[in-house]
């Protein structure tokens, strides 16, 4: 869908109070378009508008003109430099200097701030699926935790069911 009847959407939704599928509609725009700031401050400002301050601070952080509050809310909330980096969805094809000159310094602080914490080069991506070492998602923690319920219940079930053919046989 092009990019203005994608906005024309989105002020439907938050015009009929459908906010979370404008958020939605939304952070499909920033993914495609990390440098198009208008979209990261729309979507501030329905965060702003439901009181989540630090996704509001997350999502206007480049933003000159940011509110201090909402951008020690997202710092607060996120005190990792690596997962902030993740947070804010840059690419890595696109140049800093694209966020223009506030945008670029604080995404080069940050970027910065990650390096020194893991010792080596980050990138605003996760490649492949896969966090830096020592940085897992909480998306990898909840998978090895389901694996290992899983595992949990089928051997539970193995041995209920050698229970049952037990006694079924009479013994």
């Amino acid at each position: 869908m092009p990019v203005d009847q994608t906005l024309s959407r989105v002020r439907e939704d938050l015009a009929a109070g459908q906010t979370g599928r404008a958020r939605q509609r939304l952070h499909g725009l920033v993914a495609s378009f990390p440098d198009r700031l208008e979209f990261r401050s729309l979507l501030a400002t329905t965060y702003r508008e439901d009181g989540q301050l630090a996704e509001a601070g997350r999502w206007s952080y480049l933003d000159p003109d940011a509110d201090p509050t909402e951008l020690a809310a997202f710092l607060a909330a996120n005190p990792d430099p690596v997962q902030r980096v993740r947070q804010i969805r840059w690419r890595d094809a696109v140049p800093v200097e694209a966020a223009g000159p506030v945008g670029a310094a604080r995404l080069t602080e940050l970027r910065a701030a990650a390096e020194t914490a893991t010792g080596g080069p980050v990138a605003w991506q996760q490649h492949r699926g896969r966090a830096a070492a020592g940085h897992e998602s909480v998306g990898d923690r909840l998978l090895v935790a389901g694996c290992l319920a899983g595992v949990g219940l089928v051997l539970l079930l193995a041995c209920i069911g050698a229970v049952v053919v037990v006694r079924a046989l009479g013994g």
